[in-house]
């Protein structure tokens, strides 16, 4: 049994190497496979040797069923599904190329879904724990609500990580937005409340830009139900490889654009340069409002010990008015356990200012700092690509320099399609470095397609995230504004009733002297 299967193992790959030399894109058929068969669509051992034939012929004919589609026929796109990380480009790959005009490359194109328009929210409801069995351990699942859907689904923790990290992996030019680390097991209400506020700006973000809403992975996290039919999807969509080629990214028109022109190389640069600097003052920042919290924590403290001065002046004169038999200061007594309380409520105001501005600050530029980072990995993606072009490029002059001074024509891998005189490029080094070594000149064309991608991205990503920035700095200040005008309305009402009870203790004592006057007359 077992040789047979090995016979049949090897049978399938001598077919799938025939098919490959015949001009077989492997890494589409792959994808291809895998969305014929989500569980296990890679591995060759899932698959009879008919089974693998038969699928093999479907990807051919959808290979040619693509390649006849026009480039801008809107009609035949409005007709093709919904593209998963899986699936094929939906066009033949071209660049259209016009004088003074961008170099458009077809992608995949990211269609319209049910998270698509603007009047879709998600929003997360409430937390609640799970028991795991007897020999594991408890966890935490969120209840998430899409509107106007009505979907309602339970997530872990892990199932967000899992999300942005898959964002981030089928989206490297985007900027995913950043979730915050779990740093502890702990199940009080306290921690999981800001857990869950930290989680509910992870989706709102998500749901700010149109590419990431609108892919299949935001919709099945916020749409399955079973939790096993989550898994499987899970496991599909970690196992799929990441893009690696512009025609392999998503967009939303199924183009993107591969020429960035010198002013956005320059925007990139300088806008590379600020995010880098920026995130030193973040931190700044945060250290000042932790010092700032510090230094109004003293002063609270200081406060209080100001008001305890007071409660023991008045314990003492009470003390004193509790054995004097005449004259007793029962005026100063109250007015000492006025400004007792006075100072009470006056620390209890800083206190909660304390909290409210560590809160507003420190949190705010921490989350800041973690879209920094985002942000700067599309930086760093580009500089590698940008550095492997050189190196690349390094090489292939000095491979094509050797092959020019040997002369010898049979081994410059020249393009199917060229139609000069051998003679006319043995003479002319600039035009037969433009023919000679094909398969790495259009390697290299790739890779600098790939840089002028990354290029516009960072122009398109850091302006919606400007924008962006600057609404929720806004919003966020307008509340802290508003807790601080709250704030200052608490101070003016203490004031203002320790000037009323303080006026008030002295009318007292005004009329127990007169008091006491009349009856000495008496």
């Amino acid at each position: 049994m077992q040789q047979n299967q090995e016979g049949d193992k090897a049978l399938k790959e001598q077919y799938l190497q025939d098919q490959v030399e015949k001009g077989l894109d492997a890494d589409q058929c792959a994808q291809f496979l895998v969305s014929l068969k989500p569980e296990g669509g890679d591995d060759i051992d899932n698959w009879t040797l008919d089974e693998l034939k038969l699928a093999i012929e479907q990807f051919k004919e959808s290979q040619k069923q693509v390649e006849e589609q026009q480039p801008n026929n809107t009609e035949d796109q409005g007709n093709l599904q919904q593209p998963q990380p899986q699936e094929q480009p939906q066009q033949n790959q071209q660049i259209i190329q016009q004088s003074n005009a961008p170099v458009l490359i077809n992608c995949y194109q990211i269609l319209p879904n049910e998270l698509s328009g603007d009047n879709v929210s998600v929003k997360i409801l409430t937390y609640k724990k799970e028991s795991a069995g007897f020999f594991s351990s408890s966890y935490i699942v969120f209840q998430i609500e899409t509107q106007p859907h009505g979907w309602i689904v339970f997530r872990r923790y892990s199932d967000f990580e899992w999300l942005r990290d898959s964002l981030q992996k089928f989206y490297p030019a985007f900027v995913v937005p950043p979730i915050h680390k779990k740093r502890s097991r702990s199940f009080e209400d306290v921690y999981l409340n800001k857990r869950m506020i930290f989680l509910q700006r992870f989706l709102n973000s998500i749901f700010k830009s149109y590419e990431l809403k609108s892919n299949v992975i935001v919709k099945n996290f916020l749409s399955l139900t079973q939790n096993n039919e989550f898994k499987k999807f899970q496991e599909s969509i970690t196992k799929s490889a990441p893009p690696q080629t512009v025609q392999r990214m998503f967009s939303k028109d199924g183009q993107v654009n591969c020429v960035a022109p010198m002013e956005i190389q320059q925007y990139a640069h300088q806008t590379q340069d600020y995010f880098y600097e920026i995130d030193g003052v973040y931190k700044k920042i945060r250290v000042l409002s932790k010092s700032l919290k510090e230094i109004q924590l003293q002063n609270s403290l200081k406060i209080y010990c100001v008001g305890e001065i007071f409660a023991s002046l008045f314990q003492h004169l009470n003390k004193l008015n509790q054995i004097l038999p005449t004259g007793q200061a029962q005026g100063l007594a109250a007015t000492f356990l006025n400004l007792n309380n006075t100072m009470i409520t006056w620390g209890n105001i800083i206190g909660k200012q304390i909290e409210q501005t560590e809160e507003y600050l420190n949190s705010f530029f921490k989350y800041q700092q973690h879209y920094n980072s985002s942000i700067k990995q599309i930086y760093e993606t580009r500089a590698v690509i940008q550095q492997d072009l050189e190196k690349f490029k390094s090489k292939l002059h000095y491979k094509k320099e050797r092959l020019f001074q040997l002369g010898d024509i049979s081994k410059w891998d020249l393009s199917k399609d060229i139609k000069l005189n051998p003679q006319e490029l043995l003479q002319n080094k600039k035009l037969a470095f433009q023919h000679m070594c094909d398969q790495e000149t259009k390697q290299e064309m790739g890779m600098e397609m790939l840089v002028g991608y990354y290029t516009n991205q960072i122009f398109t990503q850091t302006q919606q995230f400007f924008k962006q920035q600057q609404q929720e700095l806004v919003g966020h200040f307008i509340k802290f504004c508003q807790v601080q005008a709250f704030n200052i309305t608490d101070h003016h009402q203490l004031w203002a009733d320790a000037i009323t009870n303080l006026q008030n203790n002295l009318l007292i004592q005004q009329r127990q002297t007169q008091q006491v006057v009349v009856e000495s007359i008496g």
